[in-house]
């Protein structure tokens, strides 16, 4: 996603410059003349860095997600709408779950949970550093944003052309959550992360 990969480099130049309790802007243009402007709020950001770093050690040692307790994290229904397809795999070296929620030919959900325990999870996890940022991205084509989410931060976005919002955040410091809707509002999607319950 060429949102996140922006927003790491952004904050990498930020932490690097070690200007705490500023802001930092970028803002850039594509070929075909869309121009992307993102804000981070790089207060305390090393700091933040060093704890996700701790967490990732932390991580390593731990045994990922068998087969079965990742399927167990995968609804049979959300928000109403029943689970049309899913896959549990540990082929990539770390543990993954994802779902499908199909409403009708135009609304549908998806449900993707990284494992961040093992070697290779630990990675994904640094991933989530992302999440912890005070950021907002916007273009002619939608928005990324650091939102509150269940007493912690989250980062929404959203696409005009094609009307889908996605959500992500971490649950219970091990699990990387994606919830993407097509058709669906990001208010509903956030409704939609509220009410999962996810136990390990």
């Amino acid at each position: 996603m060429k949102p996140l990969f922006s927003l790491l480099l952004l904050a990498t130049v930020a932490i690097g410059a070690c200007n705490n309790d500023k802001k930092v802007t970028h803002t850039e243009t594509s070929d075909d003349g869309t121009t992307t402007t993102t804000t981070l709020d790089v207060t305390d950001l090393s700091e933040g860095a060093d704890e996700i770093t701790q967490k990732m050690e932390e991580l390593k040692k731990l045994a990922p997600l068998t087969l079965d307790q990742l399927k167990a994290l995968l609804p049979e229904e959300i928000a109403g709408i029943k689970r049309s397809s899913f896959n549990a795999n540990t082929t990539m070296g770390f543990a993954l779950a994802e779902a499908d929620y199909e409403k009708d030919d135009d609304t549908e959900l998806k449900l993707v949970v990284y494992d961040c325990a093992g070697e290779a999870g630990s990675g994904i996890f640094g991933m989530s550093y992302w999440t912890k940022m005070n950021m907002q991205q916007e273009s002619d084509d939608g928005y990324t944003k650091t939102v509150s989410f269940r007493g912690d931060k989250a980062v929404e976005s959203y696409q005009k052309g094609s009307n889908e919002s996605t959500l992500t955040y971490v649950v219970n410091d091990r699990l990387l959550v994606t919830l993407t809707g097509r058709n669906i509002s990001a208010d509903e999607l956030k409704s939609v992360g509220e009410n999962l319950k996810m136990s390990l």
